[in-house]
């Protein structure tokens, strides 16, 4: 493990202690710890990721997101460079608002690939659109005060200078986004999308408080479970009273414990990856010479950075790229989605949905697992897997896909001293038949069956939703 993942991996556990104690002595859901625990992780372990990056990057960054001068030398947050504010909604939002439904919706709800198309706009079209909104935290200002101070011990721990700048952007950001009011809320449930989203955590504690129904839904056409990364304790698997996730794996490992074990969890098969799924057990890499061969990379994230687990500053990562394109320069690049730089100069662009060119290619590359690599692994086709410690895997999700795919581990901080073409020429060289069919467990739900209309009435009615 790096020692940016150890110290990131000391955060997580700071705020988790302080959540504890707020717990006792306040509420566990509505708690500033609780509420704000990923944007902590993000601003603390973003300024120890750029204290060491080798490069700065030009794209904005939004609170509480840093760049690598900030960490050096913390200044106060501008308007430019402030998380957005929580502003009077536009008449075309407010007249979305006046559903006569008693389900509201969050944002990130992976309706598009989830739902049918029927199921996603029948929600859409009555569901009420819930506006930016701000949290309440019961005893507020001693709430505040214990912020302070973990944040003040967080700044000393790790010799983090201009404490004052430090606290007064929390500061600001905790009383945008909190208040000491409670509102009734008039729907009696709620859906939402990824608990890492600020505007999702909010009017998720602000549901449970009441004792209203939250529905969460996880995205990615795998199981959350197959993570053993903090982010997946204490936001996706945690901050609902019904957890929807994929597969039929429901154990955590060391860092995804659930800080509030969710009372209902129901389970559902990816959409996308039934599309694609062909079982087999004699999957083989094909002759090199006569394959076409694409590579699914993660996304650049310029100063989005944080830990642990999550990414590599863009210099690293670029380099690592590059490397493997000089061993592999039939490689075609597949441009992530989401990707704020540009691709890696000289290479071949795929820039159709993978779920669309999938079937064009012979082997697929990956060195990041998500949605992407999990409909790889679903499909017949052969698959590499460069494990780069991008992310931190199960080990009994690990064990199944080294069953599934070629695997390859590379320590990226000692590339120049590697051979890696008598690496990745030994990875044709093996004749070993792979098989998809254990990797399906963590993808396709058994004989559960989600209806969700059921789900939108039992949430309608403020019950917890079943399955059929």
């Amino acid at each position: 493990m790096r020692k940016l993942d150890r110290e990131a991996l000391d955060i997580v556990d700071a705020v988790n202690r302080s959540w504890i104690q707020t717990s006792e002595a306040i509420h566990p859901v509505g708690n500033i710890f609780m509420v704000f625990a990923h944007d902590l992780v993000i601003h603390f372990t973003g300024i120890l990721i750029h204290r060491e990056a080798q490069s700065s990057y030009n794209n904005k960054n939004v609170f509480p997101y840093v760049n690598k001068t900030y960490a050096l030398s913390p200044f106060e947050f501008h308007s430019t460079f402030d998380e957005p504010q929580i502003c009077r909604p536009s008449l075309k939002s407010r007249i979305r608002s006046l559903s006569f439904s008693r389900t509201a919706l969050g944002e990130a709800l992976p309706l598009a690939s989830g739902v049918d198309r029927v199921a996603a706009k029948w929600i859409n079209l009555f569901a009420s659109q819930k506006e930016p909104t701000r949290v309440f935290l019961p005893r507020i200002n001693d709430q505040i005060e214990a912020l302070h101070e973990l944040i003040s011990t967080l700044a000393s721990d790790y010799g983090i200078k201009e404490r004052g700048f430090i606290w007064k952007n929390w500061n600001h950001h905790v009383t945008t986004h909190a208040s000491s009011r409670q509102s009734a809320i008039r729907e009696n449930g709620l859906l939402i999308g990824t608990r890492n989203n600020l505007q999702n955590r909010k009017l998720a504690a602000n549901f449970l408080q009441q004792g209203k129904e939250v529905v969460a839904i996880t995205h990615g056409e795998v199981a959350n479970s197959v993570m053993d990364e903090p982010p997946f304790g204490y936001s996706e698997r945690t901050m609902c009273s019904t957890l929807i996730d994929y597969g039929n794996v429901d154990d955590n490992g060391c860092f995804n414990q659930p800080w509030i074990q969710p009372p209902n969890t129901l389970f559902r098969s990816g959409r996308l990856a039934k599309k694609t799924y062909k079982p087999s057990n004699r999957i083989r890499l094909p002759s090199r010479s006569r394959s076409r061969i694409l590579y699914i990379p993660t996304t650049y994230h310029g100063n989005n950075l944080y830990g642990p687990f999550h990414a590599y500053e863009d210099s690293l990562y670029r380099k690592w790229q590059a490397s493997l394109f000089n061993v592999v320069p039939e490689l075609v690049y597949k441009v992530h989605p989401k990707s704020w730089g540009a691709p890696l100069g000289g290479a071949i662009i795929e820039r159709e949905p993978l779920d669309v060119c999938i079937s064009k290619y012979d082997i697929l590359v990956f060195d990041y697992f998500a949605t992407g690599a999990m409909l790889a692994l679903v499909s017949e086709k052969p698959v590499i897997y460069f494990d780069i410690g991008l992310r931190n895997l199960r080990q009994d999700f690990l064990s199944v896909l080294k069953q599934r795919c070629e695997y390859l581990e590379i320590d990226i901080a000692e590339l120049e001293s590697l051979d890696l073409t008598r690496l990745v020429g030994q990875l044709w060289s093996n004749t070993t038949e792979r098989s998809n069919e254990a990797i399906s467990s963590y993808v396709f739900a058994r004989s559960e069956k989600i209806s969700w209309k059921d789900v939108f009435s039992a949430v309608n009615a403020g019950k917890s939703p079943r399955t059929m």
